[in-house]
């Protein structure tokens, strides 16, 4: 017998390779003079290479097209959120909130179309169809699998693909392990700080049948933003132009500044026990839970451009320019354009709030896997509560007073995309009455300068807002599989079945008094009493000067004025909702094994039925409308995995999925107008949109322990949701003797289609295997590279509405361009990884559009696009021994800017810098 005494992997020997040399022990094992065997493996390690070689492993393994993270590999690079980690997956662009990853966009599909699951079962997400992925701290992975050709045992409403987030278990390892980070950090713009800390213990008792493992992550970031807003855009007469050719000029209603002061945490926390009885049956327990916590401070300043304003004539302008007399607003005549010019008394309004999110997710769940007579089974039990928390402690309104001269004088130039400004002017008044002139004064620096008292009438001074949307989901599911032989080959059987019963519902408490009711009481209110004189910490050159309010100061305004019953609670009927959805599932799948690979077949059948109550009626009278629907659907898939040889195999599946509307879509919060015979509001007989796709995809695992991939995939797309209109075809609103089914119901129907073509690649190797024979110094051969490239080619058919012709836009979510490079060193106990991503344009939303003069334009912003997006991460890590490694990343080093525009980059609407972020610490591991 041939022997392998000694297998030493400094850099070379990755974890696929290494596997192969013990595959082929085991190969060789039937013919004992050939057959090798493993004394001792000597392993140093390389965490990139052995990560990446952990995760393709299952990849290659795995029945359908999936992308895997291991653990370390999300520990290599800031990735301090589950949407950060797979945002550098193929396929994969990730959508951002002040700079923070949050939603993710699988192979240009919405955000809505991917779901999210915990050990193999899906949940619901905090804000209901939309999975966000910011709540989820990565310490909780030990591995990231995201399915993109999903197969019969996973969920239909999955079209996009799958993100399950592998927990971590106590029998990963025996006996007592624990480990665990610790760093601290420096938000570059506003001077914050950034900690992240994590730990782990598990061990396992009773002979190593029971393990119990204990985990918790916390993660703090304070920040500040640079900000400004122009929007809505408006057109022709709801903009005040009616001078010839409006349908071409754009006016901005209003310019604003957001200067956010943030903080943000992320809480995470793990515990399961697992008990194996023998090796035919196990149970566990486990219950995981995730936060994501936003304290935002805003201090709003909008200068509303179009109050006071005058619609201009309908004919050209006139010889010789007449004194001003207006606010000039949206008028040509006074050499004003779209982009750049003066008016005169603008009014400002602000508020300055104290918001408070809360997002979280608390999941729990019972199972076990169990072997009886060659039938493998398992089941779960789960519950699991989530919110999207809404409160607001304090919530303040101020405006400027109404007259003329108390308001200023605003020059406006947007011309420059990437920074619109505005100055501040005295304004002015020559003579009384409607000729009074109107001319610019003096300038002015500090916001302060004009007066700036609570909002008056009905709108409130100040309020508090105890809300959210909660879900409550529970879930029941079972699996079972056994292998036969058919037609001399191996055949597993697999079906299963599934209840789940969701209901989300929004619940809200709002306290407010206007300015007369805080006076009447005896009390006041003023900017004065919550002013902290601390300035502005942003780099933005907003044009004028100011000081934030004080966080302490309007929280406890808030809650001493509702403690002396000033604050006053409000009617929210029209923002309650409550759906209940009912899910029944089943499905059957087979995968049929050959010498050149396998089969794997099958279909899903589901049964959804919603029920939903709002508040709804006509006119001043207020009704609870209740409403309901259901529906069945069947979702066939097939895959074919062909095994070119032991590297190379080919992909080709076939996918069916529905993503069903959103809670808040189907509610029945129906509106009826007698007078116009219309309704509006949701739409509780909304179908899921449905989608059909086709993959095929190249897959080479090389020796070396690189790796290469390249494919298409494409998808059909039918009944997506658009606004429109149509009868409304129910009688729930028939009362009062009057028959409401005929009148015109606008809201979001189906009726949309579209496709998505893309083209997708990546390659990941080391440069270590093509050195190992030449005379290149040693330290050369610790560079890699993983790379990845998404394009995509879609279109979505929007429907006509109004008299405004079908039109075609991008599929919402897709960009045509999406990649990932990143460069990495592993040598000498050090680890480092430079990575950059990119994306282009995609879409936001769907507007609203007119027909003005033959010309199709927007009706205000229109379709909403995010600019392209780009993010540069540095990751260095540094193994001290086996118990400790020295970390430091530095995140966002490009401080790329997040942009949006209205219809066309011509018009953008928000342009918002976040700074870069600087963190270090120590990893421990015992």
């Amino acid at each position: 017998m041939q022997q392998i005494k000694n297998i030493t992997r400094t850099s070379l020997m990755t974890g696929v390779a290494l596997v192969a040399v013990l595959s082929a022990g085991a190969a060789f094992a039937a013919d004992d003079a050939a057959a090798p065997s493993v004394e001792e493996v000597v392993v140093t390690g390389r965490p990139i290479a052995e990560s990446q070689a952990a995760a393709l492993q299952i990849q290659k393994e795995s029945p359908s097209l999936v992308s895997v993270i291991a653990a370390d590999a999300v520990g290599r690079l800031p990735d301090q959120n589950i949407a950060f980690a797979i945002g550098r997956l193929p396929g994969v662009a990730v959508e951002r909130d002040q700079g923070q990853a949050r939603y993710v966009n699988l192979r240009g599909a919405k955000i809505n179309w991917t779901t999210v699951s915990f050990d193999g079962l899906t949940i619901v997400s905090p804000e209901g169809r939309q999975s966000r992925f910011d709540n989820i701290p990565s310490a909780l992975a030990s591995q990231i699998i995201v399915t993109k050709a999903v197969t019969p045992d996973m969920p239909g409403e999955t079209i996009a693909g799958n993100v399950d987030i592998r927990t971590r278990s106590a029998f990963d390892r025996s006996g007592l392990f624990v480990a665990g980070k610790a760093a601290l950090g420096y938000v570059e713009l506003g001077g914050g700080e950034e900690s992240d800390v994590s730990l782990v213990v598990s061990d396992r008792f009773l002979d190593d049948r029971l393990g119990v493992l204990a985990l918790g992550s916390f993660y703090h970031r304070n920040m500040v933003t640079d900000n400004w807003e122009t929007d809505p855009y408006q057109t022709a007469g709801n903009g005040r132009d009616a001078r010839p050719g409006n349908e071409d000029r754009r006016w901005a209603r209003e310019f604003e500044n957001k200067a956010y002061r943030l903080t943000r945490e992320n809480v995470g926390g793990v515990f399961k026990v697992e008990y194996e009885f023998d090796e035919n049956n196990k149970v566990e327990f486990s219950s995981i839970y995730t936060a994501y916590i936003d304290e935002e401070l805003r201090s709003n300043y909008i200068f509303r451009m179009d109050n006071g304003a005058t619609t201009t004539a309908a004919t050209a302008c006139p010889a010789v320019v007449a004194p001003q007399t207006t606010s000039g607003f949206a008028d040509i005549c006074n050499g004003n354009t779209p982009q750049k010019g003066t008016v005169y008394g603008t009014q400002i309004t602000a508020n300055f709030n104290s918001l408070e999110t809360k997002e979280y997710t608390w999941t729990n769940t019972v199972g076990g896997k169990h072997r009886w007579n060659d039938w493998d089974v398992t089941w779960k039990l789960n519950y699991t509560q989530a919110e999207d928390g809404q409160d607001a402690p304090a919530r303040t309104n101020f405006a400027s007073p109404t007259a003329t001269t108390d308001r200023p004088t605003v020059d406006y130039d947007f011309t420059d995309r990437d920074n619109n400004t505005v100055r501040l002017f005295r304004t002015v008044v020559t003579g009384t009455g409607a000729t009074a002139v109107r001319s610019k004064g003096a300038a002015v620096q500090s916001i302060d300068g004009f007066l700036l008292p609570p909002v008056t009438g009905t709108a409130a001074a100040i309020s508090t807002t105890d809300g959210g949307d909660p879900t409550f989901a529970y879930t029941a599911k079972f699996d079972a599989e056994r292998e036969f032989e058919m037609f001399d080959a191996p055949f597993k059987l697999k079906f299963g079945g599934l209840y789940g019963a969701r209901t989300k519902k929004h619940e809200e408490k709002v306290y407010a008094a206007t300015l007369a009711q805080i006076t009447a009481a005896g009390q006041t209110f003023n900017f004065d009493q919550i002013r902290n004189l601390k300035p502005y910490q942003a780099e933005l050159k907003l044009g004028y000067d100011f000081n934030y309010f004080s966080k302490d100061a309007v929280d406890k305004r808030a809650s001493d004025l509702l403690k002396a019953g000033v604050l006053v609670r409000q009617n929210t009927n029209a923002n309650y909702f409550r759906v209940q959805e009912e899910i029944f599932a089943g499905y059957a799948m087979g995968t049929w094994t050959q010498d050149w690979g396998n089969i794997v077949a099958g279909a899903r059948i589901e049964r959804i039925k919603n029920t939903g109550s709002a508040f709804g009626g006509v006119g001043a009278t207020t009704v609870l409308v209740s409403a309901s629907n259901d529906s069945v659907l069947v979702f066939p898939s097939a895959h074919i995995n062909w095994d070119l040889n032991d590297e190379m195999k080919v992909r080709v599946g076939f996918t069916s999925g529905a993503a069903r509307p959103d809670f808040d879509e189907l509610r029945p919060n129906l509106v009826a107008n007698d007078s116009t015979q219309t309704i509006s509001g949701g739409n509780p007989d909304a179908k899921p949109e449905r989608a059909y796709g086709v993959d095929a995809y190249y897959e080479w695992y090389m020796a070396s322990g690189g790796y290469l991939s390249a494919g298409v995939y494409y998808k059909d797309i039918k009944d997506a949701l658009f606004s429109q209109s149509g009868v409304f075809g129910r009688d729930i609103l028939n009362f009062g003797g009057v028959d409401r089914s005929g009148y015109t119901l606008s809201t979001l129907r189906n009726g949309g289609t579209g496709h998505i073509l893309g083209a997708e690649a990546a390659i990941a190797q080391s440069i270590e295997p093509f050195l190992e024979d030449s005379s290149a110094p040693d330290w050369v051969k610790g560079f890699g590279i993983q790379a990845n490239l998404t394009l995509n080619d879609s279109e979505f058919n929007v429907p006509s509405v109004g008299g405004v012709p079908k039109r075609k836009i991008p599929v919402i979510g897709a960009s045509d361009v999406a990649y990932n490079i990143s460069l990495y060193y592993e040598r000498y106990g050090l680890s480092a990884r430079l990575a950059y991503q990119f994306r282009t344009e995609w879409g936001q939303s769907v507007g609203d559009y007119q027909v003005l003069n033959g010309k199709t334009v927007p009706v205000t912003n229109g379709d909403i696009y995010w600019n392209d997006d780009e993010e540069l991460d540095l990751s260095i890590r540094y193994r001290i021994n086996d118990n400790f490694e020295l970390t430091f990343d530095a995140a966002n080093l490009t401080n790329d800017p997040g942009r949006r525009y209205g219809d066309s980059a011509a018009y953008p609407i928000e342009w918002e810098r976040f700074g870069r972020r600087f963190i270090a610490g120590v990893n421990f591991t015992f």
